[in-house]
Order: structure tokens, then C-alpha cells, then sequence
């Protein structure tokens, strides 16, 4: 792979959106990366997936929703983060398929917020996270 090579998307989040409020989700404490703090349903691409399908196969594995019946105009990019030569995308989700729920062991717990009152949680799990929260506000 050569330096100038653009950086790959290797991870994706999810801002699910309804009512005027989005979705946190509490990390476990015994997470390495993050512990206890507020942050987004999301994970690593894997080889192969494309960053939507890593979304959604992250959003099944993590809350239980599934993709509706036209998953491409169910999302939108919000943000994007370079890290060490990778990428990290956030979608906008504003339509899917059952109710979210703490699944696995990623997170403690689930819980709806006003875009304002969740970016001033003192234990955001990235600062940036704050200053794309007050943008949805």
C-alpha cells in the first residue's frame, strides 16, 4: 500500500435519530476502549463489508434493529474522523426496523437524549462527540 493512499473507512457508528433525540449507548466497564462512558452503536468493517453494511450488521449485533426494506436512504453521513490512517464514519439513521436494546456485552445500557442534553454529558466517550451532538441540536 503506498503513503499516499487514501485511508480506509475501518469503523462505523450510528447516530439513530427519532423525535428529536438521539441514541447513546453506555459502554461497558469491562471494555477496554471507552469503559463507562457514553458513546455510539457502531464497530469495525470487516474484510469485504461495505462501511453500511458494517453499520447494520453492527446495529443488529448491538440494539436489535434491523435495515428497513430500503436501507440506503435510511441513513446519511454525518461526520467523519481520521485516526492513524483510518477512518471512522457516523451515519445519520432516521429509519429502521423493531426497538433498540442493550444487546451483548458491548453496552450497559441504552437511553434516548435531547442532541443538547446528551452533548454535555461529562463522560462522552470522545470530545468530538460533543461537538457533533451540538450540531444535531
Amino acid at each position: 500500500m503506498s503513503s499516499d493512499a487514501p485511508p480506509r473507512i475501518g469503523w462505523v457508528g450510528a447516530l439513530l435519530l427519532r423525535d428529536g433525540r438521539v441514541l447513546l449507548a453506555l459502554r461497558a466497564l469491562h471494555k477496554a476502549l471507552a469503559p463507562g462512558r457514553w458513546d455510539l452503536p457502531g464497530g469495525h468493517v470487516e474484510p469485504g463489508e461495505t462501511p453500511e453494511q458494517a453499520l447494520w450488521r453492527e446495529l443488529a449485533e448491538e440494539t436489535g434493529v434491523d435495515a428497513p426494506a430500503d436501507p440506503a436512504a435510511a441513513v446519511a453521513i454525518a461526520a467523519e474522523f481520521a485516526f492513524d490512517g483510518v477512518i471512522l464514519r457516523l451515519y445519520a439513521v432516521r429509519d429502521w426496523v423493531g426497538e433498540p436494546q442493550a444487546l451483548g456485552d458491548e453496552h450497559q445500557r441504552l437511553q434516548w437524549f435531547e442532541p443538547a442534553q446528551a452533548a454535555d454529558l461529562p463522560d462522552l466517550s470522545h470530545p468530538r462527540l460533543g461537538e457533533l451532538l451540538r450540531r444535531l441540536g
